[in-house]
């Protein structure tokens, strides 16, 4: 039981929305609030700030006179068992706006898919020197291997450092990954018939068109272009399906965790962040091969970057939206995207915290629309 009375914002993809409203706030005497994303919490922290300078904050009631507009933390629900219809948590930091279709993403003929349903491709059919080819430099070596460029570095001097030390470094663990057989890539991805209602994008089982399996509810920008990813599809027809969406998750595999769980053990840390580093960043690669396939699938191939730094800066069709970020948030939605991929079968899964197993592993929903870019909801 805590004693002190501060807001806390608790968020990220080891916490629910339930977890945070319900647990977290029946043991702490203060505002407890769950936050979907980072730009969320800032926005949270600078309507708290500019509260406390006005008096208008209580850590224990929150808002005394009016919450800005988009926040209110309310009270805490009550468990959804006692209710006919689950209520969406009314201290979550969520921007109550309109469900119109942005003006900037007009509506586009339906694309046909090669296939409905789902496919799956194992080591052996995933050639690795294309992984390889994907793979951004940059992200591992200043992200993940941390060799950033300091203050008193010529573009020149932190160049030569990356070709003496960093990219030895990597063909050294290339080399040791293939012959050690230490990732095991592997990909779950499919078309499935889909349309949009409001914000929500609205998935329908490819076997049988007419069975709703659910749907992704999905935030949507206040100002600007007021982009919603459910923009990027056609608008349902009578609650039934007009459109395609592709869906993917790819792993590096359990024999990738396992390995860095050693590295780590047995207290070789600088091998550690040097493979697990990489094998996050050929994650990253991985998705980025399966993109491709899909677009090259839906007839895009023609408007293919001819090399990875067009790639990277996002000159194709379409965009790839994984959640945890702030335009698809909410990090659970991909435990039924699993299911309905059968990432099983890929061994790919989601642990009681939202985390996926193998850790080295992401998922994302495609859109195909010629204005779907990324974007901050």
């Amino acid at each position: 039981q805590a004693d002190i009375d501060v807001p806390v914002i608790l968020g990220g993809a080891a916490l629910t929305p339930r977890f945070v409203n319900k647990d977290c706030r029946n043991v702490y005497h203060g505002q407890v609030i769950y936050g979907r994303d980072a730009f969320t919490d800032l926005r949270f922290m600078d309507a708290l700030v500019e509260a406390k300078k006005s008096n208008n904050w209580d850590n224990k009631q929150g808002f005394l006179v009016e919450s800005p507009e988009g926040f209110d933390l309310g009270k805490a629900d009550p468990d959804p068992g006692d209710l006919d219809e689950p209520a969406k948590p009314s201290n979550q930091l969520d921007l109550v706006i309109s469900s119109d279709r942005s003006a900037a993403v007009p509506e586009e003929k339906a694309l046909k898919p090669p296939f409905w349903g789902t496919k799956i491709l194992l080591e052996d059919e995933i050639p690795f020197e294309q992984i390889f080819a994907y793979l951004d430099r940059n992200a591992l070596f200043a992200g993940q291997w941390q060799l950033r460029k300091n203050q008193n570095q010529s573009r020149e001097e932190y160049d030569q450092i990356i070709q003496s030390k960093a990219e030895p470094v990597l063909k050294e663990w290339i080399e040791r990954i293939k012959a050690e057989d230490l990732l095991s890539p592997r990909v779950a991805y499919g078309y499935f018939p889909c349309g949009r209602d409001g914000n929500s994008v609205v998935i329908y089982d490819p076997a049988n068109p007419s069975k709703c399996l659910g749907r992704f509810e999905l935030p949507r920008q206040r100002s600007g272009n007021r982009y919603c990813i459910a923009d990027f599809y056609r608008d349902l027809d009578n609650q039934s399906a007009t459109d395609v969406i592709p869906m993917q998750a790819v792993t590096m595999g359990e024999s990738a965790t396992a390995f860095a769980k050693e590295l780590f053990k047995a207290d070789r840390y600088s091998d550690y962040l040097y493979f697990h580093g990489l094998g996050v960043q050929l994650a990253e690669a991985l998705a980025e091969w399966t993109h491709a396939r899909i677009r090259g699938e839906m007839g895009f191939s023609t408007e293919e970057p001819s090399n990875l730094k067009d790639v990277l800066a996002q000159r194709y069709r379409g965009s790839r939206y994984s959640f945890g970020y702030p335009a698809c948030p909410n990090v659970a939605d991909s435990r039924p995207q699993l299911t309905w991929l059968g990432a099983d079968r890929i061994g790919l899964s989601m642990d009681e915290s939202d985390q996926l197993d193998p850790e080295q592993s992401t998922t994302a929903l495609v859109a195909l629309h010629s204005k779907a870019r990324y974007f901050s909801a």
